[in-house]
């Protein structure tokens, strides 16, 4: 829904810090990349929740699509410059075009939205992009509905399903959202 969409981008923006970390990667010149995973959740979970304090991030994760070089120096050089301009976060810069190489059972993908589609949780499956313009460029491919709705259950079915599902259950199980973020309504499966 856009109204879902439009909140979602207010919120964003009102994040100096996130607006900050998307600056920092746009700078990076990476091919199709995205800022993905707990900054993105964590902070709509936070607002949703009615939290002034941002729950503090594990790690900021960089997604990039790059074919052409499946080595990982891509990754490593990109998270030294981040650690050197935004050393009180902990990087995670990933090749997409790797993971398949990375992960044994895991399809070969065609871009980082389609890696995004992936992922274990719906609610999890956003990621942004701050273009050369400043707008932003979204990768929802469910929507924004679970997210904004505190929803969260796993992707539909794709060609690595089991391997997600039981992915979905380890995080679901090893997270302990609900002891930070008690009004969400996790899906068992």
């Amino acid at each position: 829904m856009e109204e879902y969409r439009q909140k979602f981008i207010e919120i964003i923006r009102d994040e100096s810090w996130l607006m900050g970390i998307l600056k920092a990667a746009k700078n990076l010149g990476l091919p199709d990349w995205f800022i993905i995973g707990g900054a993105i959740r964590n902070t709509i979970w936070d607002y949703l929740h009615g939290y002034n304090k941002r729950t503090p991030l594990k790690d900021i994760d960089l997604v990039f699509f790059d074919p052409n070089d499946l080595t990982d120096k891509k990754e490593k050089e990109a998270e030294e410059i981040l650690r050197k301009l935004m050393p009180h976060f902990n990087w995670e810069v990933v090749n997409q075009a790797r993971i398949h190489i990375l992960y044994k059972g895991f399809p070969k993908l065609e871009s980082s939205s389609d890696s995004i589609r992936y992922f274990s949780e719906r609610a999890n499956c956003i990621g942004i992009r701050l273009e050369k313009d400043n707008s932003l460029t979204i990768c929802a491919p469910y929507g924004f509905s679970d997210l904004m709705n505190l929803i969260v259950r796993p992707v539909p079915q794709t060609p690595s399903y089991e391997m997600v599902l039981d992915l979905y259950k380890k995080r679901t199980n090893l997270k302990n959202w609900l002891e930070r973020w008690p009004k969400l309504k996790i899906e068992k499966r």
